[in-house]
């Protein structure tokens, strides 16, 4: 394997497989593992870093939000209907 095909490579932080790309990734790319089908997001370029794709979208989201009424909704959803 040559340098450019190895820059190329990231590991499944699954599984442990290696995940190929064609060209350079970019950061935010998303991949499936081919072994576990884990969905991957690339973390970084050089070298490729990879991340579940779930944990993501896991650390966007403010569960906190879910969890209190707005200011303006009323608490008991039974005076809704």
């Amino acid at each position: 394997m040559n340098m450019a095909q190895s820059k190329n490579i990231g590991l499944c932080p699954d599984c442990g497989e290696e995940v190929r790309f064609k060209k350079l990734p970019f950061v935010g790319q998303l991949m499936t593992c081919r072994r576990c089908s884990a969905q991957l997001e690339v973390m970084r370029k050089s070298p490729i870093e990879l991340r579940l794709a779930t944990d993501a979208w896991e650390e966007e989201v403010d569960f906190e939000e879910f969890d209190s009424p707005r200011p303006n909704q009323r608490s008991n959803r039974k005076d809704r209907w």
